[in-house]
């Protein structure tokens, strides 16, 4: 991007240096002989490019890098004065050019027999519009070339940041998992072994399909899909699990691990009293653009007394909601003594 906006940037300089020979070039070419006006042009020129060049190419942007734009405001002022006092003795030159018959005599520069001081004061004008072109254009590039560096920066900042989020997705299924088929492997090793790979797709899935920006809603599915299963080995005849799945199209693409920590809270905060059987309900409806995603489990006081270990999952999937779909989203969290409910809304 950044060469591209150089390349541009230099042609269009290019082609104001051209518009600017042709101005100065047309203004004589029909009252002066064609080598005559060609010289006078080639050298306004020749006294032009190293100052504005310097002044817009060199003294702006360092200005800009240093904050230090008092200075540069002298110097524009400084330059302007230096051009309009060239143009005056470039003026005053051709004037006697003429006189001295090296020229033939022409209309422009007869009429331009006037002292240094009155011909300096005559092009300040000139000279100021000269520079303030050339600043101009260059003012607009550097801030150009700024935005998109802060942009790259900021995105940059925001692509580290969510690594940092997907990494900090809950362990404690990882954990209980592994712990549950050591235990199965003492009981029922058929078990175990099931457990065992159905779990192996999870991690597959997270090892290896998470590294994009995005997956296929599909997959992200079959993930939250294959989650909910080992659960449901892990939990047996102790939990009701009911889940919708109606998804419109499933190659419609959506941020890895965005849904999968409110499906994790839930059974991980799940009523576990003897006494009670308790139940996870996730419905997740696709449908165009919008994704609608509710997951509802059953709570208890003992759930209630303990600390909200789930604060931080909770808030890490609000931050990358804000920074993957900012103004895009809608976040409803429910909670009573005896029901937790998350609903989100995305448009993808």
């Amino acid at each position: 991007m950044k060469n591209s906006i150089l390349k541009y940037y230099s042609w269009f300089i290019a082609i104001i240096w051209v518009a600017l020979t042709l101005t100065i070039y047309s203004q004589f070419v029909n009252i002066c002989p064609l080598y005559e006006s060609t010289s006078f042009a080639a050298l306004i020129l020749l006294v032009t490019y190293p100052i504005t060049t310097l002044l817009s190419g060199y003294l702006l942007p360092k200005a800009l890098r240093n904050k230090k734009m008092s200075r540069f405001i002298f110097y524009f002022f400084l330059f302007t004065f230096l051009l309009a006092f060239l143009y005056a003795c470039i003026n005053n030159l051709f004037v006697w050019f003429e006189r001295k018959e090296i020229f033939p005599a022409s209309v422009i520069f007869s009429g331009l027999a006037r002292p240094l001081y009155v011909e300096f004061f005559g092009n300040i004008l000139s000279g100021f519009n000269v520079n303030l072109i050339f600043c101009a254009i260059r003012f607009f590039e550097e801030h150009y070339k700024k935005s998109q560096e802060h942009a790259k920066l900021k995105r940059a900042y925001l692509e580290d940041e969510l690594h940092l989020l997907r990494a900090q997705i809950n362990p404690h299924l990882m954990f209980n998992v592994l712990n549950h088929i050591h235990i199965l492997m003492k009981k029922n090793v058929d078990m175990a072994d099931g457990l065992l790979m159905r779990y192996s797709d999870v991690l597959r899935y997270q090892l290896y399909e998470c590294n994009r920006e995005t997956v296929s809603l599909e997959k992200e599915i079959d993930y939250l899909k294959d989650v909910v299963d080992v659960e449901k080995m892990r939990w047996g005849n102790e939990l009701k699990v009911n889940c919708s799945w109606n998804i419109e199209n499933g190659k419609t693409e959506i941020s890895p691990l965005l849904l999968i920590p409110f499906v994790e809270n839930a059974f991980k905060h799940v009523s576990r009293l003897p006494s009670e059987i308790g139940y996870v309900n996730i419905t997740l409806n696709q449908a165009g653009n919008t994704l609608r995603l509710i997951v509802e489990n059953s709570r208890t006081n003992q759930a209630l007394q303990k600390k909200n270990a789930s604060g931080l999952g909770l808030e890490n999937v609000k931050k990358r909601l804000e920074i993957l779909y900012p103004g895009k989203h809608e976040l409803v969290v429910q909670k009573t003594d005896t029901v937790y409910k998350a609903t989100l809304v995305i448009t993808l």
